[in-house]
């Protein structure tokens, strides 16, 4: 998600495709210690950031117990060298904490570290050492961007450092404390999460969550809990994705129905997204048996991607003179409503849909499923009634793997609120461990 995470496939999936941004300039203030920090330079962080409030979080800054560093310019408390704890840490879970030896990586700080290690004593043992799909927690400063990611490929969960203003990306002890109920400090999570989706709104609050305390509405339900700090959030779901990828979860469960009732439809599934847009807008049975059939191949191939976007509102307007086929069928009034319905609908789909409170249900949904293209550029639909009941943020109605990276991260959460709202099926299938792992898994 952007700001807190963005999953990378398998270089060979359909979905790839996204490069890594060239490393970023090194931070400006990464030679600052909170803790001994001059009233200027104080003023001047404040500048940087852009943030006044961010003078509580100073404050406690320099109560705390003086930075130090070791050799290798990593950040520790007390003297203890965040090299060893890593070291240690590693070797406690199972999978390696850090980077990975012989390289140039950065190291984490021991404030980092601490929230690595609160989630991960929280979580169950077989999602972490003896879980193959997950092989290393780095720091990741290859990306241009803010998004934190697991990649498919590796195994290998890649934290990055958001940027908070201006290219600025925050400091390890600063992005440790970030937390999702803190309204300034959510909104700019949020604007980074929604960098990547021309056209959709930045104000904040569509892709993390709600906020605590306040009433805003997502999907018909108020209150979803925020779950606290960042960066804990950010560790359980990417640890989420590993697990989907152990488990087959988007394979083999998705579908159902307490599992959000998730469908994809690769290219020559398109058919049944263009079934759904016919029915949808009332032009399903006007035409002859014969050419109906047709009609259907001929939208699907308008709406399959990555040309879909072109098709629709490019010219010549492929999908204009597909409707166009309609006109004799219908007085003049009731065949531009109509098509103005399939453009709609079309359109919507194409916009990042999850991003709205209720996820464009009121156009989308047809016969109880909202369909939409997700991120990976793949025509999805989910079970409405399922976003209705018991959605914990609009991300994760994005794609069926971060229905699942969200549902772990609520499961294994602090905030039992949280928990509670996901449906009683799902909570009884978290809860069940083993987990149950197909024969094939290892295919």
């Amino acid at each position: 998600m952007r700001a807190h995470e963005q999953d990378r496939e398998p270089q060979d999936s359909r979905r790839s495709g996204q490069r890594r941004s060239p490393a970023p300039s090194p931070h400006p203030l990464a030679g600052m210690r909170p803790g001994a920090m001059s009233p200027e330079r104080v003023v001047a962080l404040q500048r940087v950031v852009g943030m006044t409030t961010m003078g509580k979080a100073l404050g406690e800054q320099q109560t705390a117990v003086p930075v130090q560093r070791v050799e290798d310019g990593t950040e520790a408390h007390s003297g203890k060298g965040a090299v060893e704890r890593e070291r240690a840490l590693s070797a406690k879970y199972g999978i390696r904490i850090g980077p990975a030896p012989g390289t140039q990586g950065k190291h984490f700080s021991t404030a980092l570290l601490d929230k690595i290690e609160s989630v991960l004593q929280e979580l169950p043992q077989e999602d972490l050492g003896p879980n193959e799909k997950l092989v290393a927690i780095e720091m990741d400063t290859s990306t241009g961007g803010s998004a934190s990611a697991y990649d498919y490929e590796t195994g290998t969960i890649g934290i990055v450092l958001p940027i908070i203003v201006g290219g600025i990306r925050a400091p390890q002890w600063l992005y440790a404390k970030f937390n999702k109920g803190v309204g300034w400090q959510r909104a700019q999570m949020d604007k980074g999460a929604m960098a990547d989706y021309p056209g959709v709104s930045k104000k904040g609050d569509r892709a993390i969550g709600i906020g605590k305390g306040e009433r805003q509405v997502l999907g018909g339900v108020p209150d979803v809990p925020a779950q606290g700090n960042l960066v804990e959030w950010v560790l359980r779901h990417e640890v989420g994705h590993s697990v989907d990828a152990r488990v087959k979860w988007e394979r083999d469960l998705a579908g159902q129905d307490h599992f959000g009732g998730w469908q994809s439809y690769e290219d020559h599934d398109v058919d049944r997204v263009a079934e759904a847009i016919l029915e949808s807008t009332g032009l399903t049975n006007l035409l002859p048996a014969r050419e109906s059939s047709s009609s259907i191949t001929t939208l699907a191939n308008i709406l399959t991607l990555p040309h879909a976007r072109k098709n629709i509102t490019g010219e010549p307007n492929r999908l204009q003179g597909f409707l166009s086929r309609y006109q004799k069928h219908l007085p003049p009034a009731e065949f531009s409503a109509r098509s103005a319905a399939v453009f709609q609908f079309a359109q919507m789909a194409l916009a990042q849909p999850w991003t709205l409170p209720d996820g464009g249900s009121g156009v989308l949904d047809v016969a109880g499923r909202t369909y939409q293209v997700d991120q990976h550029n793949t025509w999805v639909s989910y079970a409405t009634e399922q976003r209705r009941q018991y959605a914990l943020s609009n991300y994760q109605f994005s794609s069926p793997k971060e229905w699942f990276a969200e549902a772990y991260a609520a499961f294994y959460g602090p905030d039992p609120r949280a928990r509670d709202r996901l449906h009683p099926q799902v909570r009884d299938w978290f809860a069940t461990l083993p987990r149950p792992v197909p024969e094939d898994s290892e295919s």
